[in-house]
């Protein structure tokens, strides 16, 4: 027969192990799902704690100075990411775009954890209807 303590002891050790998954699954397993290639630029060029890295060089790729501003806010409308729909935790996914004159400061989510996000924060300034200006980062947010 099996003992009282034996039961517990198995069943407490499952429950260990599908919280170290779910944990390592929504940590750092789960890939970041986009059609976006900036977004998987951006995540090939960051590791998963690297905050306040200036990712200006590889946004200016798709984001070339003199671009039309037409052209930069359909590229930005197009930076983002499905959010995982995990069992355990609820997603935030942040994406904003503000403007200030001729300067837009926009905040896209870049990648969603239990633990935290990575945003992508822009800067663009524009002069006659051309990019004129860029700087770019990325920033993680710990709610």
């Amino acid at each position: 027969m099996v003992s009282k303590g034996r039961v517990i002891g198995v069943l407490f050790g499952l429950f260990a192990l599908v919280c170290l998954f779910a944990t390592y699954d929504f940590s750092r397993g789960r890939a970041t799902e986009s059609d976006s290639p900036l977004v998987g630029d951006l995540l090939s060029a960051t590791k998963a704690r690297e905050c306040g890295r200036d990712a200006t060089e590889i946004v200016a790729r798709y984001l070339p100075i003199g671009m039309g501003q037409a052209e930069a806010e359909k590229i930005l409308a197009q930076t983002v990411i499905r959010a995982p729909t995990p069992w355990f935790w609820r997603p935030v996914n942040e994406n904003s775009t503000v403007w200030n004159g001729d300067s837009l400061e926009a905040l896209r989510t870049i990648k969603i954890t239990a633990f935290g996000n990575q945003l992508l924060r822009l800067y663009l300034g524009f002069s006659d209807g051309k990019l004129h200006k860029l700087a770019a980062e990325v920033i993680c947010r710990f709610d």
